[in-house]
Parts: structure tokens; C-alpha cells; sequence
């Protein structure tokens, strides 16, 4: 089995020695991606909501770059830096995904690079 990543201009670049995805297969390992702008690497700060949508985005923008689409997100990872801000996450997820429910864990760190409130991960699959 070939494993390939995967970069695109359409999300915040990698910051560090990792691809934004890898595909193994027709499965999409998308990197942890934090509320960063693409190209500009301008940074969202302080809103969860904001950061939660900019986020939840750079995944999409990298599922759809592997040969995905957001009916193909399988499973989600979410970081954040404090429980409080699980009710206004989950709303913006849930406007995200309307009726597509991926499987989701909520984790609870004691930090994120650069003081972000939240990092998003997924599983996808190529279509």
C-alpha cells in the first residue's frame, strides 16, 4: 500500500515536519489543523466560535484536497483548552456539518500551540 501526503495552499501550512494529510489507501489522516487563514497565516484569536469554524474549514479544505468530501469525514478529534467552551463548539460543528454526524471525541488539554482554544483532527475517506 502507497502512503502519500498531502499539501495544499487551501489550509494553514504544515508549521513543522508533517504533511497536512496522508493517505493510505482511499483512508485521509488529516493533521491536527489549528485556526490559522490560509496563505496570509493569518492567526483567529480569542473567539472560540470563529476559531472553531476556521478550523473545522482547514480540515474540509485538506479532506477535499485527498479526494474527500465532508460526507466522507468518518471521525473527528477536537482539542480545546477548557470544557466551557464545549456547548459553543458543538454548535459550530454542528452548523458545519448540518446533517453529517461524524463519530467525535472532545479533549480537554492543558494547551495549544501560540494559545489557540482549539485543534480539530480527522478521518476521512477518498471518494
Amino acid at each position: 500500500m502507497n502512503i502519500t501526503s498531502v499539501n495544499t495552499y487551501d489550509a494553514a501550512l504544515p508549521g513543522g515536519h508533517y504533511s497536512q494529510a496522508t493517505v493510505a489507501g482511499n483512508v485521509i489522516f488529516v493533521s491536527g489543523q489549528l485556526p490559522v487563514k490560509p496563505l496570509a497565516g493569518e492567526t483567529v484569536k480569542d473567539d472560540i466560535s470563529e476559531q472553531t469554524y476556521q478550523a473545522l474549514t482547514n480540515v474540509l479544505n485538506i479532506v477535499k484536497a485527498a479526494g474527500g468530501d465532508i460526507t466522507t469525514i468518518a471521525r473527528t478529534t477536537i482539542y480545546t483548552v477548557d470544557v466551557k467552551h464545549w456547548e459553543e463548539i458543538n454548535r459550530v460543528y454542528a452548523s458545519f456539518f448540518g446533517p453529517v454526524k461524524p463519530a467525535r471525541s472532545i479533549i480537554t488539554v492543558a494547551g495549544l500551540h501560540h494559545g489557540f482554544l482549539v485543534e480539530i483532527e480527522a478521518v476521512a475517506f477518498t471518494i
